[in-house]
């Protein structure tokens, strides 16, 4: 009986949510009560409170369609807010300007498919008051370009992962600025302007002996040449997509010479 009791206990307590988890979804289904005069009972909360909400409230357009969404972020984005997930919002520079109230920044989801209203002058902007970023999505932004990557280079030396996928402005010279960075293992560049001269740039920097996934795929510059350069300078790539690339003779380096030990998922494109 004990046992039993015991388990009831158990069952009733994983399926109570924490008193600050209720809380916590009580203050962000109900963000209209907080009108522009009671907006500081936001920004005195403690800011691990503020952080929890930051997720919540980040994660569907349901919890800010009757508010000031920005005004919100505002109150509640703080110098110990460390990771921001944007994927859901249209984002503009108003936006990346109130990231700036954060310092400490470490993952930064902003990928929406192209669809926002950013500048690079205003990513510029945010990334010089982003010095403790380790980890950057920004995925199919037309804004984001080589004098972009410049300044992310300069200002974030703790870089260790990079989605820049689909910025079709992105060519070796940004590939160039980019390889001053000593902590990159993941690289996502697709659908960039790149071609071997700034793989090759990468993989020769400081990141190229750590670097383990790289994805190049539909990079129509990218030729053996590039592989050769990944092949050898990264032994720790275990996750190398170049499909749709002009790699016509890929399999020479990829099995006859086999250079790529650590390798358990790659993805490249048969011609014939």
């Amino acid at each position: 009986m004990n046992g039993l009791n015991s388990v009831n206990k158990e069952h009733w307590r994983s399926s109570v949510g924490s008193l600050l988890s209720i809380v916590i979804d009580y203050v962000v289904n109900n963000l209209a009560s907080f009108s522009n005069d009671n907006m500081e009972s936001l920004k005195i909360l403690p800011y691990h409170i503020k952080n929890r909400i930051l997720r919540k409230f980040t994660t569907s357009s349901y919890f800010w369609k009757n508010i000031d969404m920005k005004q919100v972020l505002s109150a509640i984005v703080n110098d110990n807010t460390y990771h921001v997930n944007l994927t859901s919002i249209a984002i503009d520079n108003e936006i990346l300007n109130i990231l700036t109230n954060s310092k400490n920044i470490q993952k930064l989801y902003l990928s929406r498919n192209g669809n926002n209203f950013i500048t690079s002058t205003g990513l510029i902007n945010l990334f010089k008051h982003t010095n403790s970023l380790c980890l950057l999505l920004l995925a199919h932004c037309d804004q984001m370009n080589d004098d972009v990557l410049e300044v992310l280079a300069n200002y974030c030396p703790n870089l260790m992962g990079l989605d820049i996928g689909g910025c079709v402005n992105i060519t070796d010279m940004g590939m160039d600025k980019l390889s001053k960075l000593r902590n990159l293992t993941w690289l996502t560049l697709s659908s960039t302007q790149i071609s071997d001269g700034g793989i090759q740039s990468i993989v020769t920097g400081p990141s190229g002996a750590k670097i383990k996934e790289l994805r190049i795929e539909d990079c129509k510059n990218v030729t053996e040449q590039g592989l050769r350069a990944v092949a050898d300078n990264c032994p720790k790539v275990e996750i190398l997509m170049f499909h749709k690339c002009s790699t016509i003779n890929s399999s020479n380096i990829m099995f006859q010479e086999q250079p790529f030990k650590n390798l358990k998922h790659v993805t490249w494109t048969f011609t014939w």
